[in-house]
């Protein structure tokens, strides 16, 4: 009797150790098509969310969203495509599997600092860090990165609840490596909240438990965890007035952001991911409720209705989202997701993979059963993770003399990356920072065109490039520029000098010819045989919109 109930009680310690939820028969079994019905389930919801709440993004900041809703038509998950809110989550799938689902923070921010997308916020912050060599998780710490509270993660999570279905812990796991990329405390949290829903939504179907499970997974005391329990209590007490639940969060907690400081605007995660659950309470499983008071909620309001309809799709599986919604997926489904390799048939295939041996890893199995695959999924329980984050006022002052020199840093390594990028055979010596300087992906009909601007009135902008001319050569250099067209007293002075020498100057303003681009030729055949360091200067002229606009620098033999 004794070796008895000393072996039940070493069976419960080794599976609470690891979060399993039952001792006595602690694998639950799913069939792999119904995982994968259900993980459909997941992306279609983020698909038809972030579609359906596009329109209105931040076009209500501070105060609900009264204004009008289009009725749903199956050609708006066209929108889907080319949404961040989708494919920036899938480059971490392709971290994955490059280097498989034990994947260390510091190698997932590697892939992460070679992404070619537009960012904003933390995600833009931490790719900053990263291409300055800044390495996971110190890229995503306040220290860093000022955006360390922003949604982002919280909006790229959710592949980890869908990879780990029925294990929390195994995707907070996820979390800790991958969310520290670009987020810390609360930002991070955010994505345990999201990941954690999506997880428990395998076995679990109703809203209410779901969100209790989310609060669950992140630490009671820090502010998000905190404001996750103002909307459970407001539900609790009022379950059929969530604008009531919104006012206490706009009252209590709207002003906490420090990206949005003294403005409406709000992108902190636990402010929308407090959107979320209302959505998903006052839902109440509908998914034309859901939808929709996540969006009034304003704000982020296409992300937030992403979220939430994913925990929908977990729920019902996509063989149950109602067909207005899933009507136009068949149309898109054969297109890649912009900047990915995956469209959603193959998302799918190749998170069917990584989801069993994730099981697996989780001390879970795979059998075949009657010619059907089946997981036996050891079921976890959410828990919080043991450390408390959070980004405090008191690091914001200590760290605020430090931005300021990082931000130059990051400023500087920017516009050498853009250099690089417009053409790789010039270096930036110099630039100033007025007018926004970089890579305009188009400008006035032509492609990749760089941007540039003094650095005071003495001081111009400096592009160099060393090359050998060849001997009999008619070489020449040829210049496309022109101004910042949409102001007509914009103009600067373009400055060629070659081995020290100035061989052309010229005024860069507005051209009456049809084209606003002015191509210039400077001959170099006096050159020839030799090696020489030729410089373009676009320097002030009045100082009014002295940027200068590179389309085209070639040296033409």
């Amino acid at each position: 009797m004794f070796r008895r109930i000393t072996l039940l009680f070493v069976c419960f310690c080794l599976f609470a150790l690891n979060g399993i939820s039952a001792c006595s028969d602690p694998l639950r079994p799913m069939p792999l098509n119904t995982y994968i019905d259900k993980m459909k389930g997941g992306w279609a919801g983020q698909m038809i969310g972030v579609s359906y709440g596009a329109p209105y993004e931040f076009r209500s900041q501070g105060k609900i969203d009264d204004g009008e809703i289009r009725e749903w038509k199956p050609e708006y998950i066209d929108n889907s495509i080319d949404q961040d809110d989708l494919y920036v989550e899938m480059t971490f799938l392709q971290a994955i599997e490059a280097k498989g689902i034990s994947i260390s923070a510091r190698d997932a921010g590697w892939f992460f600092r070679d992404s070619k997308y537009d960012l904003w916020h933390a995600n833009r912050a931490a790719r900053d860090n990263l291409r300055l060599g800044i390495p996971a998780p110190k890229s995503g710490h306040p220290k860093y990165n000022r955006h360390a509270d922003d949604i982002d993660f919280q909006i790229e999570s959710d592949l980890f609840g869908l990879l780990c279905p029925g294990m929390p812990l195994a995707a907070q796991d996820f979390c800790n490596r991958f969310g520290h990329i670009m987020n810390y405390g609360d930002g991070v949290y955010g994505g345990m909240f999201v990941t954690a829903m999506g997880s428990v939504a395998f076995f679990e179907n109703n809203v209410v438990e779901i969100v209790r499970a989310g609060y669950r997974a992140i630490p009671a005391e820090s502010e998000y965890g905190m404001l996750i329990k103002d909307v459970l209590d407001c539900y609790e007490k009022d379950p059929n007035n969530w604008r009531a639940c919104w006012e206490l969060l706009e009252k209590k907690w709207a002003q906490d952001d420090i990206c949005g400081a003294n403005s409406p605007f709000n992108i902190d995660a636990k402010l929308n991911g407090g959107y979320v659950a209302i959505g998903l309470l006052w839902g109440k499983g509908d998914w034309d409720k859901t939808l929709e008071i996540a969006t009034r909620c304003g704000q982020d309001s296409d992300c937030n209705p992403s979220s939430g309809a994913a925990i929908l799709g977990i729920i019902s599986g996509y063989s149950q989202i109602p067909a207005k919604f899933t009507a136009g997926i068949p149309a898109i489904a054969d297109r890649n997701f912009s900047y990915t390799n995956y469209n959603f048939h193959t998302l799918a295939d190749t998170c069917a993979e990584y989801a069993k041996e994730v099981v697996t890893q989780y001390r879970g199995k795979i059998t075949t059963e009657n010619g059907n695959i089946v997981l036996h999924i050891a079921v976890q329980d959410p828990t919080p993770p043991k450390k408390l984050e959070q980004f405090t006022d008191a690091m914001v002052e200590e760290y605020k003399p430090f931005w300021s020199k990082h931000d130059a840093a990051i400023r500087a390594n920017r516009l050498k990356m853009a250099v690089k990028e417009w053409n790789p055979e010039w270096e930036l010596v110099d630039c100033g920072q007025e007018m926004n300087p970089g890579l305009r992906k188009s400008y006035m009909g032509r492609e990749k065109v760089l941007v540039t601007h003094p650095l005071n009135r003495e001081t111009p902008a400096v592009l160099k490039r060393t090359v050998t001319i060849p001997k009999d050569s008619r070489a020449r250099l040829r210049l496309v520029v022109t101004h910042h067209i949409e102001v007509p007293e914009s103009d600067w002075q373009l400055r060629v000098i070659v081995n020290g020498e100035l061989i052309g100057t010229e005024r860069i303003a507005g051209q009456k010819e049809q084209s606003p681009w002015k191509t210039l030729e400077y001959d170099l055949k006096p050159y020839a045989g030799k090696k020489v360091t030729i410089q373009l200067e676009n320097a002030a002229n009045d100082w009014k919109y002295e940027a200068a606009y590179w389309a085209m620098a070639e040296v033409l033999f």
